[in-house]
Order: C-alpha cells, then structure tokens, then sequence
C-alpha cells in the first residue's frame, strides 16, 4: 500500500538503506556518537551558567543577607531590623539563625549550614523549596528537616532517613522530610521548635536577609555603606556579587567546553568523509551504471547524497539519545562536593548540535561530487 505510491529515487534510496546494513549502522553511530559529543560540549555549557541564576535567582529569592557581630544582643538586633525596615525600597527582612553544622551518615559527612528561619509565614518569599524534577514547591517542613539534593546523595539518604548533626560537641538526630534542590553549598532547613528540641535551648538569630527591587550598583552600594554604619552588623553580602563570582570562576572552562565542540564537530567530518569515500569506491560499478543509463553527474550525485542526508538525520535522532546519556555521566563526574550542576540541556543545544552535524555532512557531500563525477 505504501511502496506502489513511491517514486523510482525514493525506492532506490529505500533499498540501498536497507541493502547495505553495515554502512547503515557504521554512519548512524559514528554520527550519533559525533553528535552526542557536540552535545556533551553544549550540555556542559547549560549546566555551569545555569547554576548561579537557578541557586541566586529562582531557588534564594532574596538580594542581600547581613550577618550580626557575636556580641550583639537582642535589643540592638531589634533596633536595627526596625530601622532597616523603613529604608527606602526595602520590601520584606527575615531573620534568620544561620550556623554551620556537620552532617553524618554511616556513608560519610559533609559540612553544611543549618537554616532555621524565625518566622515562617514569609518564609517562601526568601526561599523556594522545591522538587528539581517533578518541580513540586514544598511548605517548610513543620516536622523534621529537609536537606539539600547534593547533601543526600554524598550521605547516601533519602526522605525518612535520620541523620546526625553535629554542632560544636552536640550530635543529635533528626529525620529527613524532604530533599529540595540546590546548587551550591549544603543545606538542612529546620523550625525554631525543632532547634529547641534538638539542642535544648533558644535559636540565637545572628543574619538579616533583605528583599527589594532595584538590584542596581548605586542603590546595593547605599544599602551597604548604610547597614555596615550599625556597629552590630559585621558583614553584608549581596547575591548580584556572589552570581558574578560564580559567572567568573566558572567562566575559565568555556574553553573547554569550545574545544569539545570543536574537537567533535571535526571529528564528525572525518567519519563522514571516510564512511563517504568507502561507500562510493564499494559502488563504482553501480553508479557507473546509472551513468551508462543516462543519469547526469547532478543525478547520480543526488542518488548518493539522498541516503547520506538520511542517514545523517537518523544519526542525529541518535546523537540526541548518546548525548543525553552522557551528558548526566560527565556531569556527575566533574561535579565538587560543594556544587551541583544544572542536569538540563536547552533546547537549543540539541537544535545547535543537529545543525553542526548537518552542516559537516552537506560540506562532505560538496566534496565528494568531484569524486562521483
């Protein structure tokens, strides 16, 4: 029903496909494993500029975070939060407790910061707790903790887990509720009464986290020199700064990532070439033939380069597949203990990748139509 309708170059191509199986596979796979790496070089691109904005942006919504001296009781910290609450453009401040612990499982440890926010009715105005694949947003976990994605799997835990946390000679227990995505550091979130439970004694709030709108130079550098006037506040950070440093640090592996795209696109046009140039020299007769028969040069190269196109284009769907693959096995190589990269490939890496591929093989088809002629 189908093959009736077909005209005579298509069922040639069709045939010749199916005729010569070895070259079939051989192109698609030597295709598909140039396309994958293309992919890979993207992917990897995708990953590290992904991490600042996904961990600054959409997971840490706040702009700036001020840490209070040691010293600092709480009446000073009061009179500071209501003084900055009424600074021109300032929206919203949370207090927070914010202490480096270390977590333990019978796997390894990790260092982490403990979270522990004073009022959680804002608290998702700072925060996004959410699932990185099912992109569920959790409510802050009333029992229990949640933990950060990279922090679960280096301790080897998952949701209804216990944990040990230590801080300072203190170890206690707790149960993990969930685990959110993160990108940089480890986290464990917990609630004021789960702090006092654990530990025995009150949450000293020692850091102020601030939202508002105008992210500008001028108005981050006012902030700053205004806050810092408090002799209770010791620090401040602001996050455009910590996003610009990540940007910068990871900026040194684009090279990388050009040489592997690079390196994988010519490779692409050697293994195009080559399976080219075998293919015509085992079909010399055939195509000799065609001429015989009254093809034109244009003809019979048009014979040729409709399976190369078609074979390109199942080598890429494939390429698609390998370079997904291994992008999440390069990805999980490179990582540190401290960051998570991003696991998504844009769109337009694979659409960037398919077109390199293409452009390799139309530029292997130009070359070989002196050589058919």
């Amino acid at each position: 029903p189908i093959w009736k309708y077909l005209n005579f170059t298509t069922k040639s191509t069709i045939r010749n496909l199916i005729r010569y199986k070895k070259r079939f596979f051989m192109t698609v796979i030597g295709i598909g494993g140039c396309m994958g790496l293309i992919v890979v070089g993207f992917g990897l691109q995708d990953s590290i500029t992904a991490i600042a904005k996904n961990q600054f942006v959409n997971l840490f919504t706040y702009q700036a975070s001020a840490v209070f001296n040691g010293d600092a009781t709480e009446e000073k910290k009061a009179r500071v939060q209501s003084e900055m609450e009424t600074y021109p453009g300032i929206q919203q401040i949370l207090e927070m407790y914010c202490q480096s612990v270390e977590l333990q499982s019978p796997k390894r440890s990790v260092d982490a910061v403990m979270e522990v926010p004073k009022d959680l009715t804002c608290f998702g105005d700072f925060f996004d707790l959410r699932d990185r694949i099912s992109g569920k947003h959790y409510d802050f976990p009333a029992q229990g903790a949640a933990i950060s994605e990279k922090t679960a799997d280096i301790l080897g835990l998952k949701v209804g887990d216990t944990v040990q946390m230590k801080k300072g000679d203190q170890i206690v227990k707790v149960e993990i509720t969930e685990i959110v995505e993160n990108y940089v550091r480890h986290f464990i979130y917990i609630t004021t009464d789960t702090y006092q439970t654990l530990f025995g004694e009150a949450a000293e709030y020692n850091q102020l986290l601030l939202r508002y709108e105008d992210t500008s130079d001028s108005y981050e550098d006012g902030l700053g020199q205004t806050i810092m006037e408090y002799p209770e506040i010791a620090a401040i950070s602001f996050t455009s700064d910590l996003i610009s440093e990540i940007d910068n640090m990871l900026r040194s592996l684009n090279i990388v990532i050009v040489v592997l795209i690079v390196s994988a696109g010519l490779l692409a046009f050697v293994v195009l070439y080559n399976l080219n140039n075998i293919n015509i020299t085992e079909r010399q007769r055939e195509l000799a033939t065609l001429k015989v028969l009254g093809f034109y040069d244009g003809e019979v190269a048009s014979y040729v380069y409709r399976e190369n196109m078609v074979l390109t284009v199942f080598g890429i769907l494939a390429g698609v597949g390998i370079g997904a693959f291994l992008h999440g096995k390069v990805i999980r190589t490179v990582e540190v203990d401290m960051m998570m990269f991003g696991r998504s490939i844009f769109f337009r890496s694979f659409l960037y990748s398919g077109l390199i591929t293409l452009a390799f093989a139309l530029l292997v088809n130009g070359m070989m139509y002196y050589r058919l002629k």
